[in-house]
């Protein structure tokens, strides 16, 4: 059986990333800075022999992966399970808030009216098992968030909170995973 590739990218810019503010569910467009990225990132694929484009269902992450799809010949398929993590009262505040913070230590502990990290990567970890299964020797894209990646990443390795905390993945920037 040959492996399955799973390619992750975060969307490209938004106003938010740049007045580090946390975004959440918050249907943030892209900045001119953000289409731009979405474009270099669409053309760094075009040798990595991606079959299908996966994105969250937000408008920062569709028109990434719309952007990519075109250039690759692709149509991407949204899917709410690949949506950021839902900060409830806590969208809109900056990243450097003390009860941000606090609870982003805190893993069962859901954000005020949203989930709690636990919850964001059950979500997350249920995607990627029925990718797989699904998709088998094929290589994939997943277009995302950045609490989305840290989710993804901590699926296909281990880490331990600081690591888990301290993971970013910048706009427009692939992490690579390999599954046998």
């Amino acid at each position: 059986m040959s492996k399955t590739i799973i390619y992750s990218a975060r969307h490209g810019e938004t106003d938010f990333n740049v007045q580090f503010c946390l975004c959440g569910r918050l249907d943030i467009p892209l900045t001119e800075k953000g289409i731009e990225q979405a474009h270099i990132l669409a053309e760094s694929l075009t040798d990595k022999g991606i079959e299908k484009i996966y994105c969250s269902d937000l408008c920062r992450a569709v028109v990434t992966a719309e952007i990519v799809g075109k250039k690759l010949g692709l149509q991407p398929i949204p899917d709410a399970r690949l949506r950021e993590t839902d900060f409830g009262t806590m969208e809109c505040r900056k990243r450097n808030d003390p009860e941000y913070l606090r609870r982003s230590q805190s893993f069962a502990e859901r954000f005020p009216e949203g989930e709690s990290i636990l919850q964001s990567a059950h979500r997350v970890y249920g995607f990627l098992d029925e990718i797989i299964r699904d998709n088998q020797g094929k290589t994939l894209l997943l277009v995302s968030h950045g609490w989305t990646n840290k989710m993804i990443a901590s699926y296909f390795r281990d880490m331990t909170n600081e690591e888990f905390g301290s993971f970013v993945l910048p706009n427009c920037k692939l992490a690579q995973y390999e599954v046998e």
